[in-house]
This record gives C-alpha cells, sequence and structure tokens, in this order.
C-alpha cells in the first residue's frame, strides 16, 4: 500500500545525537510501560472468566497483582510518552546536551529503571500499597521522586528563560513537572498514622491526590496535542490563543476540584460538589473545542501527515465526545449516587485514559516514529498506510465494546440497585465472556501496533 514520501531533514537542522537518543530512550520505556499494561489485563480479562481463574492461579498468576500492574504501567506509559514528545521539543530549542544535563539525565534514567524493575517484582510477588494508581511499595517512590526532579531541572534549564511568551505547550509541560511532584506527595498522605487512622479523611485525601495526579498527566497531554499541532501546521499561533490558556486555566483548577464529583458518598460541602461538577464539565467541553480544531488543523496541513496520526487525533475528538456526555450524566448526584461502585464508573475511567489520553499520546508519538523513518530515508513510511489506519480502527473497536459492555452493565446493575434487587443474571452469565473477548480484540490491534513500534525504536 502507498504511504507519504518523507524526506530527511537538511543538515542545518541536525540536532546532537544524545538528545535524540534520550527521546527514543522515553520511547522505549513507553513502549515497555503499554506492553506490561496490556498483558496484565489481558490477563485479568480472562480472570472474568469463571473456567479459566482457576487455570491462572494454578499458575501462580494472582488477580489482586494484575490489577496494580495494568493501572500503574498504564500511568507510567502515558507520563513516558509525554515525555518523549518533550524531549523532541528540546531537539527543536536546545542545543547540545552540557555534562550537568547528561548527569542528571543519567540519574534520572538509572533512577526510574530501578524503579521500574522494583515495582513489577514485588508486585508480581503480593508486595505493594493498595493504593488506587499508586499500588506499589511506598520505597520505590525514593527513585521515582529523585528522577522527577531531574527532569524538571532539565525542564527549567531549557524554558526558565522567557517561560511566559513561551508557547503553551512548554507552560503546560513545565506546570505538570512540578505539579506532579506535589501530587506525588500528598498522595503519600496515607503514611502519616492521623490520616491512615481516619478512614473518611483517608479516602477524601485518596481521592483528592488522585484527581490532581491525573491532572498532571493531563498537561503532558494536552501539550502533546499543541506540540504536534504546531509542528505539522507549521504555525505556533494556535498554541498562543486565548483558547489555550483557557483550557490551561480551567484544566489546572479542575485538577484541584475533580475530585469532589467523586466523593458524593462521602461528607462534604454541597457547595464543594457544584465547584466540582461545573469546573469538570468546563474543562472537557473545552477540550473538546481543542482537539476538534487540532484535528481540522491537522487534516488541512501540506504536506498531508501520515493518515495514522489524522486517525488517532480524529479517534481521541470522538472520545472526547462520548466522555463529555457520560460525564454529564453521571456527575448529576442523584444518578451518582446510583452508578457509583458499579462498572459504569469504570468504562469513564477506562474512556478517558484509553480513548482520550492514549489516543492523544499516541498521535504524538506516531509523529515522532514517522519522522524517525524519514531521517533514515524511508520512502514510505508504514505510518502512513491504510493498514496501519485499520489497526487503529480495530484497537477501538474493540476497545469500544469494552467500555460498551461496561456502561451497559453498570446501568443494568444501577437500575437493579434502585429497585433493591441483585444485579440481573444476563450480567453475571454473559459478562465475563464479553468483557474477555472485547479485552482480546483491543489487546491483539495494539501489540500489532506495538510490534511496528518496536520495529522502529529498537535500531
Amino acid at each position: 500500500m502507498v504511504g507519504i514520501l518523507m524526506e530527511a531533514p537538511p543538515l542545518a537542522l541536525q540536532v546532537d545525537p544524545a538528545r535524540r537518543y534520550a527521546t527514543l530512550t522515553f520511547l522505549r520505556g513507553a513502549v515497555a510501560a503499554i506492553c506490561i499494561s496490556v498483558l496484565a489485563g489481558l490477563l485479568g480479562a480472562f480472570y472474568y472468566i469463571p473456567q479459566m481463574a482457576p487455570v491462572l492461579q494454578g499458575l501462580g498468576i494472582q488477580f489482586a497483582a494484575l490489577r496494580p500492574l495494568h493501572t500503574t504501567f498504564a500511568v507510567v506509559f502515558i507520563l513516558l510518552g509525554g515525555m518523549a514528545v518533550v524531549h523532541r521539543f528540546f531537539e527543536d530549542i536546545a542545543g547540545p546536551m552540557g555534562a550537568g544535563e547528561k548527569l542528571r539525565l543519567r540519574i534520572q534514567l538509572i533512577s526510574w529503571a530501578v524503579a521500574g524493575v522494583g515495582v513489577f517484582g514485588t508486585i508480581l510477588i503480593g508486595v505493594g500499597s493498595g493504593r488506587e494508581y499508586m499500588g506499589f511499595h511506598p520505597i520505590f517512590s525514593l527513585p521515582i521522586a529523585l528522577g522527577w526532579l531531574m527532569f524538571t531541572w532539565n525542564y527549567f534549564s531549557h524554558v526558565a528563560r522567557g517561560f511566559m511568551a513561551r508557547p503553551i505547550h512548554a507552560t503546560m509541560w513545565g506546570v505538570g513537572s512540578l505539579f506532579f511532584l506535589y501530587t506525588f506527595s500528598e498522595q503519600h498522605a496515607w503514611l502519616l498514622p492521623d490520616v491512615f487512622s481516619e478512614p473518611i479523611i483517608d479516602m477524601r485525601l485518596q481521592w483528592k491526590a488522585t484527581g490532581t495526579l491525573v491532572g498532571s498527566f493531563n498537561l503532558f497531554v494536552y501539550g502533546t496535542l499543541y506540540y504536534v499541532a504546531c509542528k505539522l501546521s507549521g504555525c505556533e499561533r494556535y498554541a498562543h490563543s486565548r483558547l489555550a490558556y483557557a483550557l490551561f486555566a480551567i484544566g489546572l483548577l479542575n485538577s484541584f476540584t475533580n475530585f469532589a464529583h467523586h466523593t458524593y458518598h462521602l461528607p462534604q460541602s454541597h457547595t464543594v460538589k457544584w465547584i466540582s461538577f461545573v469546573v469538570s464539565m468546563a474543562e472537557i467541553i473545552l477540550f473538546f473545542r481543542v482537539i476538534v480544531d487540532i484535528t481540522a488543523m491537522v487534516k488541512s496541513s501540506k504536506p498531508s501527515p501520515p493518515c495514522g496520526i489524522r486517525a488517532f487525533l480524529t479517534a481521541a475528538k470522538w472520545w472526547t465526545g462520548f466522555i463529555l456526555g457520560t460525564s454529564l450524566i453521571i456527575s448529576i448526584p442523584p444518578v451518582n449516587s446510583l452508578v457509583h461502585g458499579t462498572q459504569i464508573v469504570m468504562a469513564h475511567a477506562m474512556g478517558a485514559e484509553i480513548g482520550i489520553d492514549c489516543m492523544a499520546l499516541f498521535a504524538g508519538i506516531t509523529w515522532i516514529l514517522s519522522e524517525i523513518q524519514g531521517r533514515r530515508g524511508v520512502v514510505s513510511t508504514v505510518f502512513g498506510t491504510e493498514g496501519y489506519r485499520k489497526l487503529i480502527k480495530g484497537l477501538n473497536v474493540g476497545v469500544i465494546g469494552l467500555v460498551g459492555w461496561l456502561t451497559i452493565s453498570g446501568a443494568g446493575t444501577s437500575i437493579r440497585r434502585y429497585e433493591g434487587l441483585a444485579s440481573p443474571s444476563w450480567i453475571t452469565n454473559a459478562g465475563p465472556w464479553v468483557f474477555a473477548v472485547c479485552g482480546i480484540i483491543a489487546a491483539y490491534f495494539l501489540m500489532r501496533l506495538m510490534v511496528i513500534w518496536i520495529g522502529v525504536v529498537r535500531r
């Protein structure tokens, strides 16, 4: 099938090989993280089939280990993928890497490699914290925090001068780096005896910290969208627009307030709940407008970018619209009281993380990989083929099946709960098989994509 012509850049644009090595290194880490997450999620889906659960248990594979592996490394993928895009940004604005920056980069890579191996190994043997998105033992938080400090130091060494005049993606990445350090510290409040001994306070803090954690990596995703749009369109005007700064401001505010519409079941002020609802809806409405604009910009770019980039951005657009609609419904307090704790909440989280965050990052990573192939003299890049676009469609079909089934079964459970009855039998009988089949479909197409990525980044 015919791809698009990718020309090698002129010699004037050649950059420090160390910077390109850093970009590729984070891409490789992101690919490894998503492969671990997909494998753990697939095995977890098999656990829902009664006949398969004893087999997996006989092999020593416990569901209690699969879920934290799945969620933890999904977050790791988002952060490492966003960081790879940031290092591609460094190739544009920074000169050769100095000795100090190289040292800090080495410290970051070594500390995160130690943390990654440690987290993977200890969760497998049942050693963890049991916390949402932070299921690993807190001892590994030390090398993670050290790596973040090194990255933040390197980042602001490049963008601190004239920071307020830079395009919005540079602002989002910088604030997101500082924000992660803040929320990562807050995630460990449960280690304080006075917090851990009070379940309601602990749950409030855990949800608040988790909301701000999501807010921090959302800034990396938003920044990626703006950066890729600017590179493909050759114009930074949109990255300096009022809409861009409005999304940044609302997103940052929402990071501090979005926890409240997840904690309707806990004692808290109704004013706090309404602030959370309004701000959360404002952010996703603005983001939907931004991604629609960016998708239109990419489609009209000359020369036309690989169809894989456009397909991922289009998928992210429709997923954002779906999440916007469901968010409006499940955040209404009476409805939330029925759906809380059902599969609908899981569907919402899965749709947001895979459909929005991952699809947006996939678009950015696809652009970087197609550029790498162009520098290597590849005339017809695989990312511009119809086959690659079909893999993206297949992945979305699988995810739609997962999210759709969880939404339907959650709605059924909610209605029966309102009637004071148990979940309907059709959910109990069909649910495990539908979930497993859709999970296999999504995992198959995603791993096909990963094989293509690995073929590019392994060199």
